[in-house]
């Protein structure tokens, strides 16, 4: 089950289908201050798409623990499931910039969220 709760964990979560959960360890423990999401391809119909990459980028952006926003840039906005999981799980009011097919977004750790809990992403 995907659950949007602050904190929810990525690690070993196989219950959650959009979850990155084979990762290495250092994927998890590290909190990161910038993502880029361009990969893996989803331009043709074998492909896997960014879906999983998407979701887990704004978990681990709002599971960060210290001061600050994590920056995710995420790739080829232009095609549809890409937008669409942008703007469910990375939200568009944390979008600050956009140029071409990239866009930039801001996220806060869920510390400094002002969503009630049993919210939605946005």
């Amino acid at each position: 089950m995907c659950l949007p709760a602050k904190a929810f964990p990525i690690r070993y979560n196989e219950k959650c289908p959009l979850a990155l959960t084979s990762l290495p360890d250092e994927f998890y423990d590290t909190e990161w201050d910038l993502i880029m999401v361009d990969a893996p391809k989803g331009y043709f119909p074998l492909a896997p798409g960014r879906m999983a990459a998407i979701f887990s980028s704004a978990v681990m952006a709002r599971n960060r623990k210290g001061d600050g926003t994590t920056h995710v840039f995420l790739h080829d906005v232009d095609r549809y499931v890409e937008k669409s999981f942008a703007n469910e799980f990375l939200c568009e009011k944390y979008k600050v910039n956009s140029a071409g097919r990239l866009w930039h977004f801001e996220i806060p750790n869920a510390a400094n969220m002002t969503d009630q809990p049993g919210d939605r992403f946005c």
